[in-house]
């Protein structure tokens, strides 16, 4: 493929959903071996914002925050898209959140308001909370 071809084909795929810098390199790359026509095309998507590893990042942290997941949870699944970390963790440190009281939402809204009387019910809210992407101390803020 030329150098169009390969402008035109990524403009495609852009059209149907986002796709991080990474993800596209890798599928411009695997369509021709002259990597330098790759090369420019991923420089002229860049050039025209269609190709923004923060602005996706952004997209994908507000979306897991609807979902109630928690910030281990988030650089996880953000991360496994091939981010990188550096561009993660800045994204997460201007997200104004209180995870303290989302940990404590999510704990109402599935076990209620009252505290977990036996210890298996407390290790079953506990792995609840974990697998949303809690830490440890934002659980045991929401279960005391």
């Amino acid at each position: 493929m030329n150098e169009q071809e390969l402008y035109d084909y990524a403009i495609s795929l852009l059209a149907k959903k986002d796709y991080s810098s990474g993800d596209m390199t890798r599928l411009l790359t695997r369509l021709t071996e002259n990597h330098a026509a790759a090369d420019a095309v991923m420089n002229r998507l860049m050039a025209n914002s269609y190709l923004d590893d923060v602005r996706l990042i952004n997209y994908l942290i507000n979306k897991h925050i609807k979902k109630a997941h928690g910030p281990t949870r988030i650089r996880q699944e953000i991360r496994q898209k091939g981010f990188p970390q550096e561009l993660i963790e800045q994204a997460l440190s201007r997200v104004e959140v209180d995870w303290y009281a989302l940990a404590r939402e999510l704990k109402v809204r599935k076990f209620g308001e009252d505290l977990p009387a036996e210890y298996q019910e407390k290790n079953k809210q506990i792995r609840y909370l974990q697998y949303r992407g809690f830490s440890m101390d934002m659980i045991s803020e929401a279960l005391s």
